[in-house]
This record gives C-alpha cells, structure tokens and sequence, in this order.
C-alpha cells in the first residue's frame, strides 16, 4: 500500500507547527467523520447533489493533509453525487469511508513521533 500522506510535505505545509497540525487533525477527525455520517445519510436519502455536494466539502478538507488517495476517494463520490447515477455509490462511499479511517489514524499515528 502507498503513503496515506506526505509527512514531509505537511509539516512544511503547517511551517513545522505540531500544535496546529495537532488541532486541525482533530478538525478533521470531528468534522470529517460528521461530513461522512451527511454522506451516508444522503446516499440512505438518494439525494444525489446533497451527496455530491458534501463529498467536495470533505475533499477540500481532506486535501490540506497531503493524502492524494483520499483525496480521489472523495472526488470519486462527488463526480457519483454531480452525475446522479447512485448505482455506484455505495461502494464509493464505503471507499472514502475506509480511505478517511485510515488517513484519520495514520496521522495520529504520525502526532506520536513528534520530537
């Protein structure tokens, strides 16, 4: 498996500030699950542009963390969400789902190396 982020690329990004990086991390863990809980509710709701259209809010997001995988895992829902073909949306979803968890927890993980 890939890099889920560029480490070295996001601390240039926060100018080498663990404490903000460490704040917006727990943005991103409380707003982006609360963003993918909107998405699986609007996919429940077959609510094609709704789903489109928090799927960019999470890829906006999601981009300030160096994490291109992710990143295209939350464009990929938002193209399914713009098209208003939700036959493949389930499986998108359950995709961006499990490409966040891993982002959430690698950078986590990557707070513990803090030197």
């Amino acid at each position: 498996m890939s890099q889920v982020f560029d480490p070295k690329e996001l601390l240039e990004r926060v100018d080498n500030d663990w404490d903000f990086l460490a704040d917006t991390i727990q943005m991103l863990n409380s707003d982006g699950r609360g963003l993918m809980d909107e998405i699986r509710n609007h996919l429940a709701a077959a609510d094609a542009p709704a789903l489109g259209r928090a799927a960019h809010t999470l890829k906006g997001m999601i981009s300030n963390f160096c994490a291109p995988s992710t990143q295209a895992a939350a464009f990929e829902v938002e193209k399914i969400g713009k098209s208003g073909d939700l036959l493949p949306a389930p499986a998108a979803v359950e995709n961006l789902s499990a490409h966040l968890d891993a982002l959430i927890g690698a950078l986590n993980d990557f707070l513990t190396t803090r030197s």
